[in-house]
């Protein structure tokens, strides 16, 4: 390898340790969430969702995007808020998680997105062992920056197939 390719192959290592440490900041219901950016695939505006019947209630239904049926998550509902209300702000967060040795992609609703964040690791606190709004299993870490701290999410969890998958069986009437 020559000096230019070590070069190289330093510089993309830097990049990539960089946005290790970077996070998207969103606000559900005016509280701040972060995810970390290298999860992200894109932020949409909202756009059309087609309604999937017999689906949990946080899951809004599906749209396509380039050509690509996504599936919607309401993810203030998903983690046990009210449901999304749609409003000017409202974002689609499109993510990239593997699962189940597949990767997939899938849109989070959100109120707005705020922006990024570099939270380095001596910045990182543990999930709190109680007083958190959200299931535990939800939280990834904590993440401090200014004066207060940040839930990072645990995108695996909050986007567990087997819990994502469920069909209600709500009688309508």
């Amino acid at each position: 390898m020559n000096d230019m390719e070590k070069a190289g192959t330093i510089l993309t290592e830097t990049e990539e340790d960089l946005q290790d440490h970077q996070y998207l900041t969103f606000l559900l219901e005016d509280e701040m969430f972060a995810v970390g950016v290298l999860e992200i695939r894109e932020i949409i505006e909202y756009a059309m969702i087609t309604k999937v019947p017999s689906m949990s209630d946080y899951i809004k239904g599906i749209t396509n995007v380039r050509g690509n049926v996504i599936p919607e998550i309401d993810l203030p509902g998903r983690l046990g808020f009210n449901p999304i209300k749609i409003g000017k702000k409202t974002c689609i967060i499109i993510v990239e998680v593997n699962l189940e040795n597949t990767t997939l992609e899938i849109g989070l609703l959100v109120d707005s997105v705020n922006q990024v964040y570099e939270i380095l690791p001596q910045m990182i606190e543990e999930k709190p062992s109680f007083g958190a709004k959200i299931r535990k299993d939800f939280i990834a870490k904590m993440g401090k920056i200014e004066d207060s701290f940040i839930v990072i999410l645990n995108l695996e969890r909050v986007l567990n197939v087997e819990e994502l998958s469920v069909v209600t069986t709500k009688n309508k009437l």
